[in-house]
Formats: C-alpha cells, sequence, structure tokens
C-alpha cells in the first residue's frame, strides 16, 4: 500500500534516496572547474555552503512532483508513478495533497518563488554529477580571480541570480549560473 506525500518522505529519501555534497563525487570535468572557481572565490574571502552535487533520480522524482503540486502547477494525479517510490501524491483532497507536498518541499528546503521560479527537474545535471547547489557569501566587495588570472570586483547580492558580474566569473570556469534558481550551477548554465 502506498504511503501518502508528507513529511515521512523526506525521512526515507535521506535514507534511500540521498543526495551528494562532495565535490568529488562530480563528473570529472566539471569537478576540476568547480574546485578552481571555489577556490578563487574562497581566496578572495567568500564562504561556499555546498548543499548538492550528486542526486538520485528517485530524489529528483520526489523534488519536482512534491514543488509542483504544492505550488499548484499540476493535480497530483498528474505525477506518474515511478519504480521503488511507493508515494501516493492524491490524498482524496486538493488542500490535503497540497500541505502534504509542501511538507516535503520544506523538508528538503526547495526554493520556492520568487527564489526558485522553476519546479526542481527530472533530469537535472544533478543526476548526471554535472552541477552543484551552492550559497556564495562575502561582506561587500571582493575582488575574484578569473580563470585567466585576471581580478574581478564582485559586489555581494543577496540572491545570487541578480549577480552577473559572479555569474562572469563562474563562466571564465565553466561553471555556469541557472539564472532562476539562486544555488543552482552547472556545466551548462541549466
Amino acid at each position: 500500500m502506498a504511503t501518502k506525500s508528507g513529511k515521512y518522505w523526506v525521512t526515507w529519501a535521506n535514507t534511500n534516496a540521498k543526495n551528494s555534497t562532495n565535490i568529488d563525487d562530480l563528473d570529472t570535468t566539471f569537478k576540476t572547474n568547480v574546485k578552481a572557481f571555489k577556490k578563487a572565490l574562497e581566496d578572495a574571502g567568500a564562504k561556499i555552503v555546498i548543499s548538492t552535487t550528486k542526486r538520485s533520480k528517485k530524489r529528483a522524482y520526489l523534488f519536482h512532483w512534491s514543488w509542483k503540486i504544492s505550488q499548484g502547477k499540476c493535480k497530483p494525479t498528474d505525477a506518474p508513478k515511478m519504480a521503488g517510490v511507493d508515494i501516493e501524491w492524491d490524498h482524496g483532497d486538493i488542500a490535503k495533497s497540497k500541505a502534504g507536498a509542501l511538507e516535503m518541499v520544506n523538508g528538503f528546503g526547495l526554493a520556492v518563488p520568487p527564489k526558485s521560479i522553476n519546479a526542481p527537474s527530472l533530469t537535472s545535471n544533478h543526476i548526471d554529477g554535472k552541477a552543484i547547489d551552492m550559497t556564495i557569501t562575502w561582506a561587500g566587495k571582493i575582488k575574484v580571480k578569473k580563470k585567466d588570472g585576471t581580478e574581478t570586483e564582485v559586489t555581494y547580492f543577496p540572491n545570487a541570480n541578480n549577480n552577473l558580474v559572479l555569474h562572469a566569473v563562474g563562466d571564465s570556469y565553466s561553471v555556469k549560473k541557472l539564472k532562476t534558481d539562486a544555488p543552482h550551477w552547472s556545466h551548462n548554465g541549466r
């Protein structure tokens, strides 16, 4: 018998469909680029907190459908079944279904509007180890070296989606910003 959506699934995923926070779990080329970008940021005085590197397909499934249902972007019955994840999205009442999905969104710490306007992807670059979610902070302005060694002054923005200068520094390392998801960087900007 399927278990209804809700906080149970956060605990289940943390045991059965873990996210990695280890840079070494990334694709070889992307890992090298991320390490170089991270070092440049840290050398300039930035603090980096990594929340995700590699993600399981089952976790991506739970992220995607809990986000879409909780945000009213689809009906609970729109979510297809996934082998190995015996979840019931439809609680028989739309408010209860949305509440169960929102418990999962909150438990997973997923970004919702305005920080993220898109549902987490079912085909995320995280699954292939070609994306990283990281929060980058510092005070005021720092000077960060691009891959070619030139220094760029970067002003701190609370929402990384708006920091075009930081995005350009990341681009120099082939670590590209997804401008609709504050912590997300990848090999191709998606």
